[in-house]
């Protein structure tokens, strides 16, 4: 361990809450980029593009967020992982600063990618700051908070986004982020304690831009199979530099005396079926957030803030759902918790699954907060589960790999769900369905396509047996 450095035992109950306050703050602010998805039509009207161009706009940041956070793992386990996520703040800010002076959609998509590069920064050193402050005994409570303000940025991102986009213009929901990246910064500078890091500075360079070019292709390539089908061009192109690029990664590991992602940290209890978990539960929730509003707008009729409010009520849903994860993980176990929260959220998404065009507003939001609360169960917990047992030199590799699960399974949540209600939706209309109908019963297979995802999201946590500590 680095001489100068503290200890989880030599630090204090304040540094501790200070440690997941400004985590919190760090994920909060990444979190407040869902107002672009109310945002993208006045973006598409101001910059002159297609809608699907503008499109560019969230795959190539999430492909950048992808493609950075095994990076920034790796460099947090080597040199500090304070360091490294205050380099994610001045990224991040930096960024949306510029976004808000564009008036072209090239350089809004390019800066877009350097945005991608802090919110993958904060989104993996965040919660690895958490688990080097504290022991495993509290991990669980210590997590579910920090993720909790994904949540709650996600809320205030949906509720504020349109109004600022509406009123101000889209520009302002890019700089009305600046002060608050600011003040992130201030307080990482000035408050957040050093955190523990292991005293081996090697980092593997080469591997780490291999592998953000291979996960940049790869989400790349999900997002695209949407958007021009499996079959072309450039989906055929990305898939195969992307396995091109990952044979290459693999190759470079075996060479190396400290991998990006070590050999130790796949063989802790929990680790690997937790990553895998959360790609599945991502893959089947982030449905709500992009069709969900599409049946409020077409299929009911409603305008832009009925949809802000009702994922207001999924994301303040899943903000408590977190807090109660982590500490039920804490005191019950961490498996139990995030098999009950990927089975709560199942049956949430089921129970979506039956609404309709009478469906009514207090009904429908019943329905979006058990998926959420379930979601938010799920989130703590099962990052409790990957992250209990990891040794603290591992912290930033293993919240790394969190954070690539989640960024994956937002594309595949997308293009799965999406394909599946195109095809049932296309059928029903060559069949001489009603155009409302057909949305309705499309909309309903997707979402039981989801459930079941969730439902294996659960199972898999299942399967994992106890090992003798």
């Amino acid at each position: 361990m680095s001489s100068g450095t503290p200890s989880i035992e030599s630090l204090t109950s304040r540094d501790r809450m200070l440690t997941v306050m400004i985590a919190s703050s760090g994920l909060f602010l990444v979190a407040l980029d869902f107002s672009i998805n109310v945002s993208l039509p006045t973006m598409r009207d101001s910059l002159g593009a297609s809608l699907i161009s503008v499109q560019g706009i969230i795959i190539f940041y999430h492909a950048s967020r992808s493609g950075l956070a095994p990076a920034a793992g790796g460099l947090g386990d080597a040199f500090g992982l304070k360091r490294v996520f205050l380099w994610g703040v001045v990224a991040y800010t930096a960024a949306v600063g510029l976004i808000a002076l564009q008036d072209t959609l090239g350089a809004v998509v390019a800066l877009r990618v350097l945005q991608g590069v802090g919110a993958g920064i904060l989104f993996t050193a965040g919660p690895a700051l958490v688990v080097r402050a504290f022991g495993p005994a509290r991990r669980g409570t210590a997590l579910g908070v920090t993720l909790a303000s994904v949540s709650a940025g996600q809320m205030t991102a949906t509720l504020g986004g349109g109004f600022l986009s509406e009123n101000i213009g889209w520009e302002a929901i890019f700089y009305a982020r600046v002060p608050i990246g600011a003040a992130v910064l201030a307080a990482g500078l000035f408050v957040l304690t050093r955190d523990p890091a292991g005293g081996d500075r090697r980092f593997d360079w080469s591997g780490a831009v291999v592998l953000y070019g291979a996960l940049f292709a790869l989400v790349s390539a999900i997002s695209f199979a949407r958007l021009d089908g499996l079959i072309s061009t450039i989906v055929i192109g990305l898939s195969v530099l992307t396995a091109v690029l990952f044979a290459a990664f693999s190759y470079l590991q075996q060479r190396v005396k400290r991998p990006m992602l070590p050999k130790a940290l796949w063989t802790t209890q929990g680790f690997a079926v937790g990553g895998i978990s959360n790609l599945l539960l991502f893959a089947a929730s982030f449905l709500t957030w992009f069709l969900f509003p599409f049946f409020i707008t077409d299929v009911l009729g409603r305008g832009v803030m009925i949809v802000g409010s009702m994922l207001a009520i999924v994301a303040g849903a899943s903000t408590l759902g977190s807090i109660l994860g982590g500490w039920l993980a804490d005191r019950i176990g961490d498996r139990i918790v995030t098999a009950a929260g990927a089975g709560i959220t199942a049956l949430g998404l089921v129970w979506i699954a039956g609404l309709n065009a009478d469906s009514t507003l207090p009904g429908i939001a019943m329905r979006v907060a058990v998926a959420g609360i379930g979601f938010g169960l799920h989130q703590a917990a099962v990052y409790s589960l990957a992250m209990r047992k990891a040794r603290p030199e591992h912290a930033g590799a293993g919240s790394a790999v969190m954070a690539v699960a989640q960024t994956l399974g937002t594309p595949l949540s997308i293009t799965l769900g999406m394909a599946v209600f195109t095809w049932r939706k296309d059928s029903a209309l060559d069949a001489g369905v009603l155009a409302t109908d057909a949305f309705v019963g499309a909309f309903q297979d997707a979402y039981m396509a989801a459930a079941a995802v969730a439902l294996l999201a659960g199972l898999v946590v299942i399967s994992l047996r106890k090992t003798p500590a």
